[in-house]
């Protein structure tokens, strides 16, 4: 079965390579189980997945689970998808919410991965999560804007990028784009659902997912590596003509530096529990 799968990845990359890496995903909404689901596809066959939500109707539209799936843990439903496509991936799936775990046991996951990515929608979360990784384990985070205009992908390597905060802080800025409302009705931060078609966060996921694979096969000849430049390490993909887009589909590449007075000057391990607010850029 694994020989006959990478059949059409002849030529494009080294199947062994994707077959021996580790991705941990945070997050298996509309962003996390469809980049689950190309990862899977492509030939990564490790994947840890954590998510607190379960499946609602108001999900079908727009992420890769079925009706028989409401009311079903996500990461329970995407395991079992997942394990159609491909039965020899290995999906472990935790039910869980990342706000009642210690930086410890968060610490201890993420870092036995080879990449992180985040799609949670929770803008504290994702600033943990980028702390957590930033000095050990390269990181992605997912955002799509409100009403699916657009989205950014940004990515840090270790010792090599400017931090998630470095990053949105000086090229997103105070101009960038709404993504959305918070709060579902609990002061939990968490961004609330809205309109956006489906196609327009599969197109948003896509990049992320290409730069997912460009991470995880650096250092060999795959095309898809060279879409990995440190110098340059957010998108913003556009759907529309709006904010930077001057024609539908544009995406344009932005650079930052590393600031002196960002988190990202934390020692490695420190808590944080140390950080004001990690909403603020976010």
């Amino acid at each position: 079965m694994t020989e006959q799968f990478h059949d059409r990845h002849l030529d494009l990359f080294d199947p062994t390579v994707l077959e021996q890496k580790r991705v941990t995903l945070i997050g298996a909404g509309s962003v996390g189980s469809l980049i689950a689901w190309l990862l899977i596809r492509s030939g990564v066959r490790y994947l840890s997945v954590a998510d607190m939500d379960t499946v609602s109707a108001a999900n079908i539209c727009r992420t890769i689970y079925r009706q028989k799936d409401i009311g079903r843990p996500k990461v329970e439903a995407l395991k079992e998808i997942l394990g159609e496509i491909r039965p020899e991936a290995q999906v472990f799936g935790h039910h869980m919410d990342l706000r009642h775990r210690s930086d410890e046991e968060l610490a201890e996951g993420m870092l036995m991965a080879d990449l992180v990515i985040a799609t949670t929608d929770h803008p504290a979360t994702q600033g943990r999560i980028a702390v957590l990784t930033y000095s050990s384990v390269p990181a992605i985070f997912v955002g799509v804007y409100a009403r699916g205009t657009g989205g950014e992908v940004l990515f840090t390597l270790p010792n090599q990028t400017p931090c998630y905060h470095c990053i949105l802080g000086q090229v997103r800025g105070e101009d960038g784009p709404d993504r959305g409302q918070t709060d579902y009705g609990v002061a939990t931060g968490q961004l609330a659902s809205e309109p956006a078609l489906g196609v327009d966060i599969a197109h948003v996921t896509s990049c992320a997912a290409k730069i997912a694979l460009g991470l995880l096969l650096r250092g060999t000849e795959a095309a898809a590596a060279k879409v990995i430049d440190p110098s340059r390490n957010i998108i913003f993909v556009g759907n529309n003509v709006d904010w930077i887009w001057r024609q539908p589909f544009e995406s344009v590449w932005g650079r930052a530096e590393r600031l002196d007075s960002c988190i990202c000057r934390l020692q490695p391990g420190s808590s944080t529990a140390s950080l004001i607010d990690l909403t603020a850029v976010d």
